[in-house]
């Protein structure tokens, strides 16, 4: 989908990770040692298909049927019963 999104999110995630390492590290006073951290972003083959894979996955959760919405209940409530994302409170 994106060209080397992989290296990428693991430049930007290793940037974090470090920030937050250092950050820690101050707070500390220094009574906190910074360990380096390996991060690896291992993306897909088939990225194209991975959200598709995700989405079967989450459904076939026991829970996913528990939290989803209805078309009745959107019928009833609209638009607003889309901005809760309950079925994320049970990951």
């Amino acid at each position: 989908m994106f060209r080397d999104i992989g290296h990428h999110l693991q430049r930007d995630l290793k940037r974090t990770i470090d920030a937050r390492l250092k950050l820690s590290e101050e707070l500390s006073g220094g009574r906190l040692s910074r360990k380096p951290i390996n991060v690896q972003v291992i993306t897909p083959k088939m990225q194209s298909q991975a959200i598709w894979f995700g989405g079967s996955m989450l459904t076939s959760t026991p829970e996913f049927y528990h939290v989803c919405h209805t078309r009745k209940d959107y019928e009833e409530i609209g638009l607003s019963i889309c901005h809760h994302y309950s079925v994320f409170g049970i990951m």
